[in-house]
């Protein structure tokens, strides 16, 4: 009987993955959470299932069995491969690498995150969660000479975001962000909603054209309201769709922490193929690597951190540890087309 009802509770919760809840129901806050825990259900579904096989309980086999099958359909989009730019198209395409940390109010290791980027080599780097405190350290411990262009600012509260990037950067204002303004306030104004700063910048990579570059917090889905963070994804997404279609083949990336999985429907509506963002861990196969809590000796469970490609191709990616806060560093290896020798206008004007 146990079992049976640990099966429900788990139908249940899969069951709202699909539920793109108002933020005004009073049950909204427990939904988001319920579906934040999808990604568990689907091995306890399988710890289930071997559990009454042994005991030969037939019922509880059977309803494990249907659980287990709906969260590996859920679960092959992330381990299969898709398709890539043709490795004849290689020596037509130029190597932009991205990567992001979530410092935890700045209790990221300075020494780790040095050591991240020098293992990486990362072309632009997003940090999060960045306050001015952190700077001294990661400068002297190298990040910034690897990395000497800077965009966005340092901030406590869990506001500040930095952009720091190899080449040159160029700060873009943008007024289409609605409720994701491009600097946000821990203590916002009368009628006003916390959120963090989310900069936007234009690189230009050496023969490449120029990539638009976003790095994102949307304020996480509090206890007692997410409106604010189901608003701020919605204003995400107006945002990712009105650059895509301004200018279908200009790339763009976004990354940071989202504060939302793949099973949450905000997140969803970004995503190919409806949507005008590619997952770049759905490129490349295996699994969506988890980033959060990395606290411990647990591993991580949801995946919260993400980078999303629009105009991109993904060659490689994965997730980091990094000593000290507790959101594991996510990266790709993209790829943008080359510019022809008499290119240049940029691709947004």
């Amino acid at each position: 009987m146990l079992e049976l009802v640990v099966l429900a509770l788990g139908a249940a919760v899969t069951a709202l993955r699909w539920w793109d809840v108002d933020p005004a129901r009073p049950l909204a806050p427990l939904v988001v959470r319920a579906q934040a825990l999808v990604p568990v259900v689907g091995p306890l579904a399988l710890l289930l299932l071997l559990r009454a096989l042994v005991a030969g309980a037939a019922g509880p086999a059977a309803a494990a069995g249907a659980l287990l099958a709906v969260h590996a359909a859920l679960a092959l989009p992330g381990w299969w491969v898709a398709p890539g730019a043709p490795d004849g198209e290689r020596g037509r395409r130029v190597r932009v690498r991205v990567a992001a940390v979530n410092t935890w109010y700045g209790r990221a290791d300075a020494a780790a995150t040095a050591a991240l980027v020098r293992r990486l080599d990362p072309d632009v780097l997003a940090l999060v969660e960045v306050p001015p405190s952190a700077l001294p350290a990661l400068e002297r411990a190298g990040v910034a000479a690897a990395l000497p262009h800077r965009a966005g600012r340092a901030a406590d509260d869990g506001v500040g975001t930095l952009l720091l990037s190899r080449w040159p950067v160029e700060e873009v204002a943008d007024e289409r962000l609605g409720s994701l303004p491009a600097r946000g306030s821990a203590e916002p104004p009368e009628g006003a909603e916390r959120t963090s700063d989310n900069p936007l910048v234009r690189l230009r990579p050496p023969g490449a054209p120029s990539v638009l570059v976003r790095a994102v917090h949307p304020y996480y889905p509090a206890l007692r309201d997410v409106g604010p963070w189901r608003r701020q994804l919605r204003s995400l997404e107006r945002w990712a769709r009105e650059q895509a279609a301004a200018v279908p083949a200009a790339p763009f990336v976004v990354l940071g922490d989202l504060n939302a999985t793949a099973d949450h429907p905000p997140l969803r509506r970004l995503l190919a193929p409806r949507g005008p963002l590619v997952l770049a861990a759905r490129r490349l196969g295996g699994g969506r690597p988890r980033t959060w809590p990395d606290v411990g000796p647990a591993s991580a469970v949801l995946a919260l951190d993400h980078v999303l490609v629009h105009g991109l191709h993904v060659r490689a990616g994965g997730a980091e540890h990094v000593h000290g806060t507790d959101h594991r560093a996510v990266w790709a290896d993209l790829e943008a087309p080359r510019a022809a020798p008499d290119e240049t206008a940029d691709p947004d004007d």
